[in-house]
């Protein structure tokens, strides 16, 4: 038989070993989240637009024109019941050409079509249906994120140089989610987003990680431009030939060869038949899965295939 004593140093060793084992436990956990902020702040480095919303944000000194801060939010205006006039709006360019900039005539086109509210319902519309689609699903950690809210902020503050999405980042919990494999990420901003994205607990284990890759990225446009259609509608043909540009300028970054596909991706929205063909596939658009980027570029205009400037001015 045991003694006490026998019992007592069994005891203690049992207690020791779970103290390291917890401690090991820590150890690594910390390890995985090390290299997960690791992969965000190199895609971050990645990004001259994600630096400057980061060096915006933390200096609270907003180089915006005064004019283009006025509260949109606010007004809410009624989106026009007819088109209004066509009238071309270039992308203005900053950061060594290579970062996005709003300017009065920007800021002017999310009034003509309505304002945050109007984006709002297009950033759900799109959420909703992105839910539901086989590829983009699986990069959505949980529905229960307030998604549509922020996308709309980030494109009402991209175009007009309000704070409305710099506001909405602060006053997140920071609390960190759980992704796959046990990492944890607070996600604070676009590039933390994109990160949890790809380390999504719905994606397929050798999947975990991967960046967007050229087919999902069309996906991606396609659906967020049939949302685009939906809510804004012929209301603002202005606004529609400037979010295409300016999606294709923002795409870059998660796959170089995307721009080139934003102009197709917006016709495919178009065309109610080829919405009805996806949903019939059971939301899974087998014309431009899984396809070599040589298969990809024969379904364009060889114009578009060729061009390497747009969607930037001469």
């Amino acid at each position: 038989y045991m003694t006490s004593q026998n019992h007592r140093a069994m005891a203690k060793s049992a207690t020791a070993q779970g103290r390291a084992a917890a401690i090991a436990s820590s150890i690594t956990a910390a390890s995985r989240d090390a290299s997960l902020l690791d992969h965000e702040k190199e895609f971050r480095a990645s990004d001259d637009d994600a630096l400057f919303e980061q060096n915006l944000n933390s200096s609270n000194n907003s180089e915006e024109d005064p004019n283009l801060s006025a509260d949109v939010t606010a007004k809410s205006t009624k989106m026009n019941e007819l088109t209004t006039p066509y009238h071309y709006v270039p992308l203005e360019m900053g950061g060594n050409g290579r970062t996005h900039k709003s300017t009065v005539a920007s800021a002017a086109l999310i009034q003509e079509i309505g304002g945050l509210p109007t984006l709002e319902r297009m950033t759900t519309h799109f959420y909703n249906n992105a839910f539901l689609d086989s590829t983009l699903d699986n990069f959505i950690r949980s529905h229960g994120d307030p998604h549509a809210k922020r996308f709309s902020r980030w494109i009402h503050q991209k175009l007009t140089g309000s704070s409305v999405w710099d506001e909405e980042r602060a006053s997140r919990s920071g609390r960190p989610v759980t992704v796959a494999n046990g990492h944890t990420i607070v996600v604070h901003d676009r590039s933390s987003a994109h990160v949890a994205a790809w380390h999504s607990p719905k994606r397929p284990d050798h999947e975990v990680g991967r960046h967007f890759k050229l087919d999902e990225c069309r996906v991606w446009m396609r659906l967020h431009f049939c949302a685009m259609r939906v809510i804004v509608g012929d209301s603002s043909p202005s606004f529609t030939d400037y979010y295409i540009r300016f999606i294709g300028h923002f795409i870059s970054v998660y796959e170089g060869t995307a721009p080139t596909f934003a102009r197709e991706s917006a016709r495919w929205s178009a065309d109610p038949a080829n919405t009805q063909e996806y949903i019939d596939n059971g939301r899974t658009m087998n014309d431009v899965l899984g396809l070599s980027l040589g298969q990809a570029l024969s379904q364009i205009p060889q114009d578009e295939a060729d061009d390497t400037y747009w969607p930037y001015e001469m």
